[in-house]
């Protein structure tokens, strides 16, 4: 099932980026990652007293306890299970320096920061809430799942009511979330439950972004996450990703 595209906007082909236009951009999970999506990204952690190592290219940002850290990684390679998408950050956290994670997430390079940065911000604003849940309350109950895909439900994605494991569709179908759940799927064998989230083009389309989120994340951090998704509000861009003009829409800032 493809998506119909409109027109494309004009190119900026002979201006030089000081000079590109200013565009309102929707849908958001197809904008692109922004124009300085990690600095923006590790500046809130700093500006809320985590702390930041670097080794060769890599980031690595603490929170005062150091039992949370969200990692910089334009060295990392492709993850097939987020469809061959190369991942750039890197979001956990354990019970002490000596333990085992308690859960993680990941984004892939193209990942728009207005879906990151809620996520980014619910850490950084309660980041002892946020763990203590994690470790206290390892499984998920049925309220838990509810509450995340709600605001998805809220701005008329749909759910697939015959497809297991389930996945909410954005309404072009550019964008889907789903639970994937161990037995549910014949290609998931034994791999834990998880949730996933990839944007495309089209349905049939290779996915410009994904992430992932270890089922264990604290509901708080994945509905900060649906929530951001599912935001029809335009974002700012100068530059868009190569080939999504005719899917967006774009208005002059």
């Amino acid at each position: 099932m493809l998506h119909t595209p409109t027109a494309p906007a004009p190119a900026p082909t002979n201006l030089t980026p000081a000079e590109w236009p200013l565009y309102r951009v929707a849908p958001r999970y197809l904008a692109g990652p922004g124009e300085d999506s990690a600095g923006t990204v590790i500046q809130t952690l700093t500006d809320a007293g985590w702390t930041d190592a670097t080794w060769m290219d890599n980031t690595r940002v603490f929170d005062p306890s150091q039992r949370l850290a969200l990692e910089f990684l334009p060295e990392a390679q492709p993850v097939p299970r987020l469809e061959g998408q190369r991942v750039l950050w890197r979001l956990w956290a354990r019970r002490d320096a000596l333990s085992p994670l308690a859960w993680t997430a990941l984004f892939t390079d193209e990942t728009p920061e207005e879906v990151l940065l809620p996520v980014i911000g619910a850490l950084a604003a309660a980041p002892d809430t946020a763990l203590e849940q994690s470790l206290r309350c390892p499984t998920r109950t049925e309220a838990d799942d509810a509450a995340v895909v709600a605001p998805l439900a809220a701005a008329g994605w749909s759910p697939e009511p015959i497809e297991q494991p389930r996945t909410y569709h954005a309404p072009r179908l550019q964008a889907r979330f789903t639970h994937q759940v161990p037995g549910c799927d014949g290609h998931l064998g034994h791999a834990p439950a998880r949730w996933l989230a990839t944007a495309r083009l089209d349905y049939d389309a290779p996915a410009q972004w994904a992430a992932s989120f270890d089922d264990t994340t604290p509901t708080g951090i994945l509905i900060a996450f649906t929530t951001a998704l599912a935001d029809p509000n335009p974002v700012d861009r100068y530059e868009l990703p190569r080939g999504a003009e005719a899917y967006l829409t774009l208005t002059p800032a």
